[in-house]
């Protein structure tokens, strides 16, 4: 429990750390809030003097004016300042979470992708959005609240000590006894925040994924397995959010009926001390006389004595949610940064790729052993085999987004690690098979590598792409607007898009993931043709599972669970009758 007590804590700190390099807002709104409040808190006073002045001396209604005139403008500028304050506290919660929010999308692209992929996107967007928004919220009403209560604590501890020792050792005395009733009940909240934050997590990231999958739910049939498996995960999170909402809302009613118990014992006891304060009365002789605007007062104050810890108990689960929520989002812009690599400057042209006797593992379990082959200065290298053979890890691994576990990557004559990770993938094109496309322009997604490409460069990579025709026939050609996920194309224009950006930029080297899998057969003949002439001279890498492609490749590296099964030429490997060969034969 003390671990968990530190943790929380930890985590609020760390929070009002972001909050206070805001200190044009911290400072001034902290300070209108407070003046605001303290202001509030005379009015009580000035009601008694007022009935006091009636009760004693009559009925005078210039001197009931003067003190209406005087409360009216104390509660004006309470209002004023408070009001201001509180647009300045809500200004400093929205710059908190976002520059949390700044550092969140900073951290997403500066982790290793091995640590992103553990993560679902449904799960990576509510971090970024709906916790977000909870701890705006419960850092604005914490602060808010909390400040005010306060300030209202004191003053009234202040107030009712001068007006009346007894009563107010009394108020005092009994008032925490709320604090303690709401306390035990918010400490069964945290299980229940915590449980709620990862079933709207689960809850994003089924979403996500099911929602850009619907073509494939509804041609397997499998709508109402989704519909089931959103339910249950549904359920989960009302069960959760029901659970915390309710323990969170009794913590204020509780807290308000003890309060209120309290007020009624307080009115008690300051109507026996009026009774006793007459002169030479009991009251009177221990220096705690009490007058009927004095009990007025004092009512008052004992209620406004009980509001700080009424607004603790109420921003109890905002709070609750907010450290939860922030908590998620820290777990992540902890995790320490990829390294930058090496730093030594990559020569061009790259003079060749090795892998010598290279392994590579995920998490403890190995996956690639005893990788070796060479890729020279110029060649085609086509790497194929069966799904999961470790294609795509090889590739992974010479663009470093990950690190090889055991061997040697030799990078232009030195281990790979000696080089910055930026400066070996820059010195690469990439096309894959699963394209990414950004809201903008047809125009702008194909410069995406090149932003100060002149429109002719542009065109002309499209049309080296086979791309051109296609926008001429758009209505605003290469100005169209097209939406982040390319809903407006067919899968083989979004991959000519891809195309055309590596045409654009004009890399050294290449990778070629399958680049060609979504474009019709008249039109992948014609984009080979022009990968042909991009290819000249360059040395790339080739995944492909159309064997016809990578006939003419310098090296054909076929693997087969992790492992290198086969290599040679085309005609090498068909000679040798292996798998190469099997693999040759299924496809025909």
């Amino acid at each position: 429990m003390k671990k968990v007590r530190k943790e929380k804590f930890s985590v609020i700190s760390r929070i009002l750390g972001y909050a206070l390099k805001h200190k044009s807002c911290f400072i001034p709104g902290m300070a209108l809030v407070i003046i605001g409040t303290a202001l509030s808190l005379l009015a009580p006073v000035l009601t008694g003097m007022a009935i006091d002045s009636a009760v004693e001396g009559g009925t005078d209604f210039s001197v009931i004016a003067r003190y209406c005139v005087i409360i009216a403008a104390c509660v004006a500028i309470s209002g004023i300042s408070v009001w201001t304050g509180n647009i300045l506290l809500s200004r400093l919660s929205f710059l908190t979470v976002r520059d949390i929010r700044r550092e969140l999308f900073d951290k997403l692209l500066s982790l290793p992708l091995s640590r992103i992929e553990r993560h679902s996107r449904g799960d990576l967007m509510t971090r970024m959005t709906a916790f977000g928004e909870n701890l705006s919220d419960g850092l604005y009403q914490g602060i808010m609240q909390l400040s005010a209560g306060l300030v209202t604590l004191l003053m009234t501890i202040v107030c009712m000590y001068v007006m009346n020792w007894a009563v107010a050792t009394l108020v005092v005395l009994l008032t925490p006894v709320s604090a303690f009733v709401s306390a035990a009940i918010a400490k069964r909240n945290r299980v229940t925040f915590a449980k709620q934050s990862v079933n709207m997590e689960k809850m994003s990231g089924l979403a996500e994924e099911h929602l850009s999958g619907t073509r494939v739910l509804r041609s397997y049939g499998r709508v109402e397995e989704s519909e089931e498996q959103f339910a249950k995960i549904n359920r989960e999170l009302f069960k959760s959010g029901l659970s915390s909402q309710f323990a969170g809302a009794l913590v204020n009613p509780v807290s308000r009926i003890v309060n209120n118990i309290i007020y009624a014992v307080v009115a008690i006891v300051g109507g026996v001390f009026i009774i006793g304060s007459d002169p030479g009365g009991w009251a009177s002789n221990i220096g705690a006389g009490l007058t009927l605007g004095g009990l007025s007062a004092f009512l008052a104050y004992a209620n406004q004595f009980a509001k700080p810890f009424n607004d603790v108990t109420s921003v109890t689960a905002e709070l609750q949610t907010a450290a939860s929520a922030a908590r998620r989002i820290f777990e992540l812009t902890d995790q320490a940064d990829e390294d930058k690599g090496g730093t030594m400057p990559v020569a061009h042209p790259v003079s060749g790729i090795e892998f010598r006797d290279a392994s590579f593992s995920y998490s403890d379990k190995p996956f690639m052993e005893h990788i070796t082959f060479a890729a020279k200065q110029g060649q085609k290298i086509a790497l194929v085999g069966t799904t999961g053979s470790g294609k795509t890890t090889i590739i992974n691994l010479i663009m470093r987004f990950y690190d090889i576990t055991g061997g040697r990557l030799i990078f232009d004559g030195n281990d790979i690690e000696n080089y910055p990770r930026e400066g070996v993938r820059r010195a690469f094109g990439m096309v894959l098979q699963d394209t990414w496309l950004f809201s903008g322009t047809v125009r702008d997604n194909i410069a995406y590598g090149k932003p100060d490409a002149s429109p002719e460069e542009i065109r002309r990579a499209a049309d080296a792409a086979h791309l051109d025709k296609f926008i001429s026939t758009l209505e605003n050609g290469y100005d169209t607007l097209i939406s982040g996920d390319g809903e407006e194309l067919s899968e083989g224009q979004k991959q000519l898009i891809a195309i055309a950006r590596v045409f654009l930029t004009s890399p050294e080297m290449l990778i070629l993931d399958e680049a060609t899998a979504s474009v019709d057969a008249m039109t992948e003949r014609a984009v080979q043709a022009a990968f042909a002439d991009l290819l000249g001279g360059k040395t790339s890498f080739i995944v492909a599972h159309r064997l016809s492609t990578i006939r003419d490749s310098d090296l054909i590296v076929v693997m087969d669970k992790g492992h290198i099964i086969e290599s040679g030429t085309h005609e090498q490997l068909v000679t040798a009758g292996g798998f190469y060969t099997k693999m040759l034969r299924a496809a025909e």
